[in-house]
């Protein structure tokens, strides 16, 4: 990449080539190194739409590879002060030199990098879908992570929460709920906090596709939120439909349980927080096993330890009490839970009692 932005740059330079010349170079260039002649044979598989391949190859060249800096450091090289300000030409040919340093500083830091589809695939060929047995014991635990992280997430069809009919439907339900004269206050009031919120670290909106390409996806950077944020947004959709349609033109066994799947990864690769402990893998919180597979399964843990690791998800986990669980607890629908085994649980939580492990 770095070879790519400095020939391109001295091409531009030297005059052998215009800057719109430089400009297209560069964007056939980076759309080949990326979308054409990678080395990611997983892209080729779960990215066919060509838009999608446009919106892979716009993310990565800009908020990977400094694409920004690249252009303006081009763009200064173009201005042309009359002859009367000859010298201050320099000033801009010194600023464009600047930008082209930064840029490849910026680049080859490698401050904010993303797995390789290959790489976020990998989880799925560990647990293929048509070996997962989708039983009652698996639906109870979707349904208490559903309940606590995602209320909507079979009945949206999107795989984010930017979706037109969802946001629609959300607008409506405010309008709805509201009586009186103010509805379009409230309604302005509202949509103001829900843009805010997207950003917000402790909120987001993220749907739990979101928050599993992130886990995916996301291998350095972590706090340029705002670059995470989108690409929970972006991925979410191209990396998720993708796979989807590979598995219904494959004809894959228990396809039609797609959705129940990712709730299945999930469990297998998101990461929790119970106390001061924070475990790389949900499953960790019941059978400590780092950098290779649990040997205990979903179906393995009480549904108990299932509610308190997914409390955990949003760091909520030490804030159940026998004051307030039954006000947690009311929103977990079509699972029996003891709330008494819950409160002794995250009483001893910290103790590590059940055998090296924080949760049963």
């Amino acid at each position: 990449m770095a070879i790519i932005y400095i020939s391109v740059y001295a091409l531009a330079v030297l005059n052998i080539v215009g800057i719109k010349m430089a400009l297209l170079l560069l964007i056939v260039s980076l759309f080949c190194f990326f979308e054409i002649f990678t080395s990611d044979e997983m892209k080729f598989k779960i990215l066919v739409n060509p838009i999608y391949k446009a919106v892979d190859f716009i993310y990565i060249s800009i908020f990977q590879y400094s694409f920004g800096g690249i252009c303006l450091a081009l763009l200064l090289l173009k201005i042309k002060l009359p002859e009367t300000f000859d010298k201050q030409n320099i000033i801009f040919r010194t600023l464009s030199f600047l930008f082209i340093v930064w840029t490849l500083t910026a680049m080859l830091q490698q401050k904010y990098v993303i797995h390789t589809f290959g790489e976020m695939y990998r989880v799925f060929t560990y647990f293929p879908i048509n070996k997962i047995e989708f039983n009652d014991k698996l639906y109870e635990a979707c349904n208490i992570l559903v309940s606590i992280e995602d209320k909507r997430y079979f009945e949206r069809e999107a795989y984010s929460f930017f979706s037109v009919k969802y946001i629609i439907s959300l607008i409506k339900g405010k309008i709805a709920s509201q009586r009186g004269g103010k509805k379009v206050i409230y309604v302005l009031v509202n949509g103001n906090r829900f843009i805010k919120n997207i950003f917000d670290e402790s909120r987001g909106y993220s749907t739990i596709p979101m928050q599993l390409v992130r886990s995916l996806g996301i291998k350095r950077g972590y706090n340029y939120k705002y670059r995470r944020k989108i690409f929970e947004i972006l991925y979410s959709r191209m990396f998720f439909k993708g796979i989807e349609r590979m598995f219904n033109e494959d004809k894959v066994t228990q396809r039609q349980y797609f959705k129940e799947y990712l709730l299945y990864i999930y469990f297998h690769k998101v990461n929790t927080f119970l106390g001061d402990a924070t475990f790389s893998k949900f499953l960790n919180a019941f059978d400590m096993k780092y950098n290779r597979k649990n040997e205990k399964d979903i179906y393995d843990c009480t549904n108990e330890g299932i509610f308190i690791a997914c409390m955990g998800l949003s760091k909520r986990a030490t804030n159940i009490t026998p004051e307030n669980i039954d006000y947690y607890l009311q929103s977990i629908e079509n699972v029996q839970l003891d709330a008494e085994i819950i409160c002794d649980m995250v009483e001893k939580m910290m103790d590590r009692p059940y055998d090296g492990n924080y949760l049963k």
